[in-house]
């Protein structure tokens, strides 16, 4: 009986510790298909943190809230690297949507920088 009573106050706390428990809220993502292609004229042992960036935009990219909100399945997309003319440490990306017939959709043009720090700065062209 001893053992019954110590098993069921067992499950009560295990209970009310996981009722407890602060939930965190899933992050969706919407998966995307990435097209690298590198400017004209462009070297890409002049880009020694492209990869980086190249990782960190496009996790960054897939919980952007016009591709979450996009109604496409899959986004695909054309993506145009360079360095920044201003400051060559900065690289510029230039996306678009590889799908023509949804090109006019708000997730299907953008920009975004990564410089030094590996910070990502992602603008969409909404037709603004």
């Amino acid at each position: 009986m001893r053992l019954f009573v110590a098993f069921c106050l067992f499950f009560l706390s295990v209970l009310l510790l996981s009722g407890c428990a602060k939930h965190e809220p899933e992050v969706d993502f919407k998966p995307v298909q990435m097209h690298w292609n590198l400017a004209e004229g462009e070297d890409e042992s002049q880009m020694p943190r492209k990869d980086n960036c190249v990782i960190l935009l496009t996790g960054r990219l897939m919980g952007e809230a016009p591709v979450q909100s996009s109604q496409a399945g899959e986004l695909s997309y054309e993506v145009t690297i360079s360095r920044s003319a201003n400051n060559p440490e900065t690289l510029e990306f230039r996306g678009i949507c590889a799908d023509l017939s949804i090109v006019d959709n708000p997730e299907c043009k953008w920009s975004a920088t990564c410089d030094a720090d590996l910070e990502i700065v992602v603008k969409f062209d909404n037709g603004d």
